[in-house]
């Protein structure tokens, strides 16, 4: 199976995700455990153009210096390419174990979104990889 992690390479076999250091985090905050185990197995969901990022890797250290870009205060785990190009990030401010999915949007649109929590969002984005995937294979509405 191939999978797609945050360095922008795919490989053949599952590898775990890096998630940022504690050092870095926020006082009190908590990745949801969902999130962690799927880290850990490197079972992540193929969810193009969705991608997970990988803490250890050049792009994920970059996208963690924009954490606070906006003033929140954000813990980057997934980013959009192709027709949206924002940032899905916990917030940084929630020590409850399951936080809110705050979407650091990159394009200065002004959209602004968020999700109830992890869940949530990758709900969204399998429904946003699969609309994606249904147009790019044809079988989606025709223009």
């Amino acid at each position: 199976m191939i999978r797609t992690f945050g360095w922008g390479i795919n490989s053949m076999s599952e590898k775990q995700l890096a998630l940022y250091s504690p050092e870095l985090l926020p006082n009190g905050f908590r990745y949801p455990r969902v999130f962690v185990d799927m880290a850990a197995s490197g079972a992540l969901p193929e969810i193009y153009p969705w991608w997970f990022i990988d803490a250890s890797t050049e792009t994920g250290k970059g996208l963690f210096s924009r954490r606070q870009r906006d003033g929140r205060n954000l813990i980057p785990f997934a980013k959009v390419d192709a027709d949206l190009n924002d940032i899905a990030c916990f917030d940084g401010d929630d020590a409850s174990g399951n936080p809110a999915v705050l979407m650091l949007v990159l394009d200065e649109s002004g959209r602004s979104y968020s999700f109830k929590d992890f869940e949530e969002w990758l709900a969204f984005a399998k429904v946003h990889a699969a609309g994606i995937e249904n147009f790019l294979s044809g079988s989606g509405p025709n223009y």
